[in-house]
């Protein structure tokens, strides 16, 4: 949920503005997101019955597989945006790139319906894990 807050008031110069815009909202992490059998995920994108996910081509490699045949499953529309992976990545180029996907996908800042999918290693178990995060307030 967003809150924009600001005021604007009379100086002997000119004016004064003084703004903020208050940001907050939940996020859920879930192991084993692409797990045919957790409809969790899935169940957040019924309604417009299609997903965007943007990725790096490193999560692609490991993940790229098992995200289709999850959303495949559940009968949603899937778009994969894969970019560059490092800090020589991080490009105006590559941003618009993903803006570019974003608009042909038809994303408007209301609808819900692209994924961040990160992957996190644990090193006490020496073991790999996928999660997704999203925040069901900005869907």
């Amino acid at each position: 949920m967003s809150d924009l807050n600001a005021t604007v008031s009379e100086t002997k110069t000119g004016f004064r503005v003084e703004g903020y815009e208050k940001i907050e909202y939940d996020f859920t992490f879930l192991d084993g997101v692409f797990n045919v059998g957790n409809p969790q995920l899935a169940d957040c994108y019924e309604r417009w019955g299609r997903v965007l996910a943007v990725m790096d081509l490193n999560v692609y490699n490991l993940y790229g597989e098992q995200l289709e045949r999850y959303f495949d499953h559940y009968d949603l529309k899937l778009k994969m945006h894969k970019t560059k992976i490092g800090e020589k990545a991080k490009t105006i180029p590559t941003f618009l790139s993903i803006v570019d996907s974003m608009t042909e996908f038809g994303i408007y800042r209301k609808v819900g319906v692209s994924c961040s999918i990160t992957t996190t290693a644990s090193t006490s178990a020496n073991m790999n894990r996928s999660q997704c995060w999203w925040s069901e307030e900005a869907l």
